[in-house]
């Protein structure tokens, strides 16, 4: 670890010492970019460079990590090969046809409530079907 604090550094410092450092850089190259390329020659950790924090399953907006999920499978289709979009609280899922997937329980909620209104032709009789017909293989 080095005691260079760029932070404080104004340009001319920055190309002086990105140069005695051996750092290739243009004339054009931002401050802040000049910055990050000393730190990290220097093996400085950058303020600005916390860890992203990760998830395994991210939890939609609006629901909880504890939020109950299930493996579901969507039928596959003939006339239909796209894979299906549900939107939940603002957040898309994709979701491939015929592959087993997780998928919170409001994703599982909007496909039972996607349904079509089928009529016959000849009494008129309403049908409702659904528009994506899937099957619940259990709680992940």
């Amino acid at each position: 670890m080095s005691d260079i604090n760029t932070a404080e550094m104004n340009r001319e410092e920055l190309e002086s010492t990105a140069t005695d450092l051996g750092i290739s850089f243009q004339g054009n190259t931002k401050d802040d970019t000049l910055r990050k390329k000393i730190n990290d020659a220097l093996g400085t950790p950058d303020a600005n460079d916390a860890p992203a924090p990760t998830f395994d399953n991210p939890a939609a907006p609006g629901e909880t990590n504890r939020a109950k999920r299930y493996r579901i499978i969507i039928a596959t289709n003939d006339q239909d090969k796209q894979p299906v979009q549900v939107g939940v609280n603002g957040r898309m899922y994709v979701i491939k046809r015929g592959e087993e997937v997780t998928v919170p329980e409001s994703v599982v909620e909007n496909l039972s409530n996607a349904v079509q209104h089928i009529y016959d032709p000849k009494t008129m009789k309403e049908s409702k079907v659904l528009a994506y017909p899937f099957q619940v293989m259990g709680e992940a």
